[in-house]
């Protein structure tokens, strides 16, 4: 590419110029910058070469400057004057995918995966919201998951870094008894059993059975008694066991409820459930099993 000289006597470049420095030409032109003519050791002011090329030839007082499109894998983003292309020298890394390819004009660019952000030269994971807690801004490739407790009448029973907390279902809406109210951990119980006795009396009452056990299992009261009553679910060889530490009061209630859902039989739902009163008189939850007879009419004796 041919592009036009100009020269300037060295004694006005020294005064308001630096050799070598980038310079602006006129309005409309290329930038210049200045160079020395090897032949006649003139100062010459050259036109730069544009983005996507380098200097194959500086400019003399025969020639204008000779500018070449940069090799593969090579670029100049700038008006420059440099004697080769830099090289895409940014790979990237683990978690990341390529933003920008390497072209003529651009270095390869990186940005972090979809589920991920950049944090200390690091693509980390966007966080999951506990549960009893929603997400209020998704994370993006440059900011990690933004969290916030779940406001009353609203409810998260799982970790996510993608969902917000949804209001509590209104049971007579949908014709039907509420049966534990809804907590920030997990939605309104609903059911259409209004008690054992009102209900139908013969075995197989799966809907009665399910609402004890949600009742039961999704009661509010302290880690430490939802423990005992789990132990006191097991086996006398089992009841010295070591339990491991529960992660929250949500992952306890779900445990809590595969266990009873293990144990209940829609054949014998009357036994089930004196096991379970006994359960809870081994656990010393006298007040839990009051409110279970309460809710259910239950007055069965064992």
């Amino acid at each position: 590419m041919d592009l036009p000289v100009q020269n300037v006597k060295f004694s006005w470049l020294v005064s308001t110029l630096l050799p070598l420095v980038s310079m602006p030409g006129d309005a409309g032109n290329a930038p210049t910058y200045s160079w020395r003519d090897a032949e006649t050791q003139e100062w010459l002011v050259c036109n730069q070469c544009p983005p996507g090329t380098f200097v194959k030839q500086h400019c003399s007082h025969r020639s204008p400057t000779n500018c070449q499109p940069c090799p593969s894998l090579h670029y100049t983003q700038y008006w420059n004057y440099l004697e080769k292309c830099r090289y895409c020298n940014v790979f990237c890394g683990e978690h990341e995918e390529e933003a920008q390819a390497c072209n003529a004009t651009h270095n390869r660019a990186c940005r972090c995966q979809l589920g991920y952000y950049a944090h200390a030269d690091f693509c980390i994971e966007h966080s999951a919201c506990p549960p009893g807690s929603g997400v209020v801004t998704l994370g993006t490739p440059t900011q990690n998951t933004q969290c916030q407790p779940c406001p009353k009448g609203t409810f998260s029973d799982n970790s996510s870094s993608t969902e917000r907390c949804q209001p509590h279902r209104n049971c007579t809406a949908f014709g039907m008894f509420l049966n534990v109210p809804g907590t920030s951990f997990h939605d309104t119980m609903c059911t259409r059993c209004a008690s054992f006795l009102s209900s139908t009396p013969e075995p197989g009452n799966k809907e009665c059975e399910k609402a004890v056990i949600d009742f039961v299992a999704f009661q509010n009261i302290s880690l430490k008694r939802l423990r005992k009553l789990q132990q006191a679910l097991e086996t006398p060889d089992s009841w010295q066991r070591e339990w491991p530490e529960p992660e929250n009061r949500a992952a306890v209630q779900k445990e809590l409820l595969h266990r009873l859902t293990e144990l209940s039989d829609p054949q014998e739902s009357s036994i089930f459930v004196l096991k379970l009163l006994q359960a809870l008189r081994k656990a010393k939850l006298t007040t839990l099993e009051k409110n279970l007879r309460k809710r259910f009419l239950l007055a069965l004796k064992d």
